[in-house]
């Protein structure tokens, strides 16, 4: 699944232009002062990682390069320790994994730039009943026969929750997960529900705090694949995640990369882009 890659080359993009306008601009008025551009989307399953480039000015059509030779460090509260640059990833990676309800706080140095910085944590992963499929529950447009992919959230009280649904049919030819839009009629979803840029839905625990809650999506004709039939993945988001994906969509529908400005959030200081940390759980229909 190319999800990670997808947001990462979104946040790189969206995070290194100062501004972006529709219109013509005299541009030798614009002061760029370069700053450190860092994105760490991490979470409990893969190794901790760090990517890093810098700001662009507006009138630069070439795209960012990442930094190589920063010095990045993480530090867990305890542990301090410094990530070292895979180029086959184009990021920093730790040794470990981050670990749930920790805190890390992410430094990146490099020459001339201000030393930037960030904090993130991982939420605790939900442990949720495991998502069903049923064959043959509808019609669609066509006559079609339709199926139905049902996952479940075990939602924690006495505090506030973030979520992203993520849907992936197995392809048998390409031997590969593919997106699977998260088509519903569900009322909550549709009316709460915010798409994001790889094709999920964001949710939070607002009108269901401390309960048991049932998504259910269609799932059209010959979705699914003989070998794997569906995978459900639901991300439980920290704040910062939720707020980022929640601007970042926002941003895309209101204008776009090059088109009026629209604030996207970050929580890196003296720099732009986002630290943010997930836990996963995965449920693989077969």
């Amino acid at each position: 699944m190319k999800r990670v890659n997808s947001i990462g080359v979104t946040a790189i993009l969206v995070s290194t232009l100062i501004m972006g306008c529709d219109t013509n601009l005299d541009m030798s008025s614009i002061q760029h002062t370069p700053k450190l551009v860092v994105n760490s989307f991490v979470n409990s399953d893969e190794l901790f990682s760090v990517q890093v480039s810098s700001t662009i000015p507006i009138n630069d059509t070439n795209p960012p390069k990442m930094i190589e030779n920063a010095i990045v460090t993480v530090n867990d509260g305890s542990t301090t320790a410094t990530l070292v640059y895979d180029l086959s990833v184009q990021k920093y990676l730790a040794t470990f994994k981050p670990y749930p309800g920790k805190v890390y706080s992410v430094r990146v140095e490099k020459g001339n730039f201000n030393t930037a910085s960030g904090t993130l944590t991982i939420p605790n992963k939900v442990v949720s009943a495991k998502s069903i499929w049923k064959d043959k529950t509808g019609l669609d447009s066509s006559g079609f026969e339709t199926g139905t992919l049902t996952c479940f959230i075990a939602d924690a009280s006495a505090e506030r929750n973030y979520y992203e649904i993520n849907l992936y049919r197995f392809d048998d030819i390409t031997q590969e997960w593919l997106i699977l839009p998260p088509t519903t009629i569900d009322p909550f979803l549709n009316e709460n529900g915010i798409k994001t840029d790889i094709g999920g839905i964001l949710i939070d625990d607002r009108s269901f705090n401390g309960s048991k809650k049932q998504f259910d999506f269609i799932t059209s004709y010959r979705s699914a694949g003989t070998q794997y039939k569906f995978l459900v993945e639901v991300r439980s988001l920290s704040d910062d995640y939720y707020r980022y994906l929640q601007s970042l969509a926002s941003y895309k529908a209101q204008s776009g990369i090059f088109s009026d400005p629209s604030p996207v959030y970050s929580n890196i200081t003296n720099g732009r882009g986002i630290c943010a940390g997930a836990a996963i759980q995965k449920d693989t229909i077969q």
